[in-house]
């Protein structure tokens, strides 16, 4: 499972809250790794600017996780919520806290190249896509989730990045 996100630290904190921020927390199944114990919880940070429009966008975000039980909104104002910050940019035992910010320029593995290709041609047919073909292929966020944007030849679609890594090919007959 594709992991792009970069643990949070208190130097990131910092950075980050150079300006005032809502962060909402939610349980982060990506983040966790194959050897892990049972003990351990991924959670991601989404961060949004405080001002009204990302306040309505963290709030959606919140009303989006009504299920997971990790959900929670921080205002980096509120000195409470700022101390837990702190804390969980520590990193403390039994958890791993990640933030939304990607260390590095993503890039699709050959692996996922090969399971988008496989997606488009039963998917998508109608696109006549051909693995030959120059595809234009980008990692996006939208409240804690991620979607890979596809671009071919003026055509364009957004895909759950889940529904492609767990895609598999009707065998033909």
């Amino acid at each position: 499972m594709l992991n792009p996100y970069t643990l949070l630290t208190p130097q990131i904190l910092v950075a980050l809250l150079r300006q005032p921020m809502y962060f909402v927390r939610q349980e982060y199944k990506r983040g966790i790794f194959v050897m892990d114990n049972k003990k351990t919880t991924s959670l991601l940070l989404t961060h949004y600017a405080r001002h009204e429009t990302d306040k309505e966008r963290a709030q959606r975000h919140m009303r989006l996780l009504m299920k997971d039980q990790y959900r929670f909104m921080y205002d980096s104002t509120n000195e409470e919520h700022f101390q837990k910050l702190k804390i969980a940019a520590e990193q403390p035992p039994g958890f791993r806290v990640y933030i939304n910010l990607m260390p590095k320029e993503w890039k699709a593995s050959d692996g996922l190249k090969r399971k988008i290709s496989s997606y488009m041609l039963y998917k998508l047919p109608w696109w006549q896509y051909s693995p030959a073909d120059k595809l234009k292929v980008t990692l996006k966020e939208r409240y804690g989730e991620l979607y890979l944007a596809l671009l071919w030849k003026g055509q364009q679609t957004e895909v759950h990045l889940d529904e492609i890594e767990k895609f598999i090919p009707c065998a033909t007959t």
